[in-house]
This record gives structure tokens, sequence and C-alpha cells, in this order.
């Protein structure tokens, strides 16, 4: 009983790449909401630019594989390197890929709200019931150790940490 010729992962794989103008391969086959390309495996499914960098720079080890062209359908490895998951996020914070402070889906406070805590002079407990936060919350934002880069008129140190 003859069936299709088995073809190999790579060439299964590249089956799914659109090689844009630009330099990126784009991933044509399932994206996920985010953007991100999904591939299967005998095994499991997998990111699509974490194939690719397998399939064209050997064996991956727990970092993550960042895009430096930022296309997250992109799967050409000449634009994929490893990274530690902390690399990654300041990478894309760096890029401004990253929601924080009122743009973060689960924020409960504006920047202007933000901006009244951290100049009030009531007691934190007064403020967190007015707020609808906890006293903790209150306090880790009048420290700076919440919404510290939502880029109110504070002077940015070498560290890139903010202050007054």
């Amino acid at each position: 009983m003859a069936g299709r010729p088995k073809i190999s992962e790579l060439e299964r794989f590249m089956s799914h790449v659109h090689k844009d103008d630009s330099g990126c391969w784009i991933w044509s086959a399932f994206c996920m909401k985010n953007g991100y390309g999904l591939f299967s495996t005998p095994i499991k499914n997998e990111l699509a630019h974490r194939v690719s960098y397998r399939l064209f720079n050997g064996q991956l080890d727990a970092r993550d594989v960042m895009h430096k062209c930022d296309v997250t359908n992109c799967v050409n490895p000449e634009h994929l390197v490893l990274g530690t998951r902390s690399e990654n996020m300041q990478d894309a914070k760096a890029k401004g890929r990253m929601c924080f402070g009122e743009k973060h889906g689960r924020s409960k406070l504006t920047n202007e709200q933000v901006d009244l805590i951290k100049k009030s002079d009531k007691f934190q407990k007064d403020i967190a019931l007015e707020f609808g936060i906890s006293q903790g919350h209150v306090s880790s934002l009048k420290n700076g150790t919440k919404w510290r880069n939502q880029g109110f008129k504070l002077g940015i140190t070498q560290e890139g940490n903010y202050h007054r």
C-alpha cells in the first residue's frame, strides 16, 4: 500500500514559510492570538520560531528564542537569538512591546490616580479604602516598587529608575 512519500520535518516546516522582502520568513500556518506561529511535531505543538531555531541552529535549551526583527510570526533563523527570560522581557520593554501602568489589562488604577496616591499625605489604609486597593499596594506605589515606569514628570537615573 503506497501512501504519500514521507517528507522531512524541515521540508514540512518550510512548506509553511513565506520569505518576505524585508528578510523575514513569515509563518503562514496557524498563528495564535498573540501572533506567534504553531508547528505540530509528532510529540507536541511547538512555537514555530523555536522549531526554526532548533532546525537551523541546533538543539534548544530552556532559554527563550528572541526575535531581533520584532515580527512575532517571523521564523528566519538569522532573526532569532537565544536569551534568558529576563533578557527577553527587558528587550520587549525597551522596544515598547509590553503593556504596563494603566494600559495593562488588569490595572485597577489610572496614571492620574497613581500620581495622587504617591503625593498623598493621608494614611495608607485610608488611601487603600478610597481607591479599592490593599494597603500593601499603596505602600508599593509610594516606595516605587510598583508603577515606577509610568512616565510622570520624574527624573531618570542611570539605572533607569525614576526619582523625584
